[in-house]
């Protein structure tokens, strides 16, 4: 009922409501480059290619050296379950929320319960333990039940052959941005929260290599650390470490030192609730030099505590979102409530060990915040969150803009220039669109910037 009811007000307010038309203008400076032939539309610097960014061929040899006494297969299929497990990961419930549910399933119990005659101490017990007993059932088979997971060597193995790939690409996917966005950024420290198997080294060596001196990084399970260590030895444990500074802990230190990238990726759903991912969030934050990224499955509950953790920081007041969001306003997908995450896609190919390498995809969402002021000079193009739908004259992307807005626009080259068409064109969930959106009145044909017009 609730839906309908939203159509017909939504049909309303479209219906009787000013009528406003969006203005797209291409950026300036882009125009300037494309008339002079410095790139074509179809490479304009929204763009973050390659598409697909290959494992190293390093990190192949490690894990084969790694699992070469183990039964793969078994590994391969252990990975599976491990696999849907860690995508069907809510975060616990909050012990105030459970009072509430405890509450609420114990007064339905009540209801429905025949009370008997109780004459003695021993028949009053003897009731309320049946209660009890349809409560608990009640509530286990009905409330999501946490836990942690707890890895071992042999399941760290399992997450290796299941989880690195896929890890190793969103994240590879993230740095690229930063990398070609702030070609500037040399980062001299790097601090990774949750660690596992070490594939933020990995990807963030893509690009940074050179000039990271220090990698420390925190994971609670020992045997993660010791086989993130052991990859980094080319797989055989015996092999020098060719990296510069490389640190493993399973705790959070105490100390204040501070890094210029820090990470979180894959973590927060393992901590026990909401303050300790506050606490740890505020932690890595006050690490952070410059780059904080935070990273998940892109689930609904993934996006929930990114977005959570995400307007915490905020609300600190000494940074910005640098990516993906345009703007550092409440996520308007999150506003909209309708059980769509916001998420983006990496592509890649599984590790070609035991069984054919496939092309595969991973939802992701995520969040880099920057320290400091926004750059004045940052243009906030809008970030295209859904798949771009290339048609045969036209082409739709559906963007959220600097104004936390959320907007969908059909670009054809009669009505936006075959500049701007095969701009959108080339552009693809993920990317950047270098255009500036204005609100246009078609009634009375007034136009103003998008900022004005909420």
């Amino acid at each position: 009922m609730d839906y309908f009811r939203k159509r017909i007000i939504n049909y309303f307010i479209r219906r009787y409501t000013t009528k406003v038309k969006t203005q797209v203008i291409l950026d300036e400076n882009v125009l300037n480059n494309i008339e002079k032939n410095v790139y074509n539309p179809k490479k304009h610097p929204g763009l973050f290619k390659p598409r697909q960014i290959p494992i190293p061929e390093a990190f192949i040899r490690a894990v084969t050296n790694v699992i070469a006494d183990y039964p793969v297969k078994g590994l391969i299929e252990d990975g599976k379950t491990l696999i849907n497990h860690l995508r069907a990961k809510k975060p616990p419930v909050e012990k105030d929320e459970m009072g509430k549910i405890q509450r609420i399933v114990y007064q339905k119990v009540m209801e429905k319960q025949k009370i008997p005659q109780m004459e003695t101490e021993e028949d009053r017990r003897k009731f309320q333990q049946v209660v009890d007993t349809k409560v608990h059932n009640l509530l286990k088979s009905g409330v999501y039940n946490w836990k942690p997971v707890h890895y071992t060597a042999y399941e760290a193995l399992v997450y290796l052959m299941s989880r690195s790939a896929a890890e190793f690409s969103v994240l590879a996917r993230i740095f690229l941005e930063i990398a070609e966005r702030d070609p500037g950024f040399q980062p001299r420290s790097l601090f990774d929260f949750g660690s596992g198997v070490g594939t933020v080294t990995w990807a963030a060596n893509l690009y940074w290599k050179k000039y990271i001196f220090e990698y420390f990084n925190v994971d609670s399970s020992r045997d993660m650390n010791d086989l993130a260590q052991i990859l980094l030895q080319d797989g055989k444990g015996t092999n020098k470490i060719s990296l510069r500074g490389v640190f493993y802990r399973q705790f959070l230190p105490a100390t204040n030192t501070s890094y210029d990238l820090v990470v979180c990726a894959y973590t927060l759903l393992e901590l026990p609730s909401r303050q300790a991912r506050f606490d740890t969030i505020l932690n890595l934050w006050n690490k952070t030099q410059k780059y904080l990224v935070i990273v998940e499955q892109g689930t609904n509950s993934g996006f929930q505590v990114v977005n959570e953790v995400r307007d915490f920081i905020l609300h600190t007041g000494v940074g910005h979102i640098y990516s993906p969001c345009p703007h550092d306003k409440v996520c308007p997908r999150f506003v909209l409530n309708d059980g769509t995450p916001c998420n983006f896609e990496a592509f890649y190919f599984s590790l070609p060990i035991g069984a054919v390498s496939l092309r595969k995809s991973e939802k992701y969402s995520y969040v880099v915040l920057k320290k400091g002021e926004r750059d004045p000079s940052d243009p906030q193009w809008p970030r295209i969150i859904r798949d771009t739908l290339v048609r045969s004259k036209h082409t739709i992307c559906r963007m959220c803009t600097k104004n936390a807005n959320l907007e969908e626009v059909i670009f054809t080259a009669s009505k936006h220039g075959k500049n701007l068409y095969y701009c959108a064109r080339a552009s693809k969930l993920g990317d950047l669109v270098p255009v500036t959106l204005q609100k246009q009145d078609k009634e009375n044909d007034i136009t103003h910037d998008e900022d004005e017009s909420r």
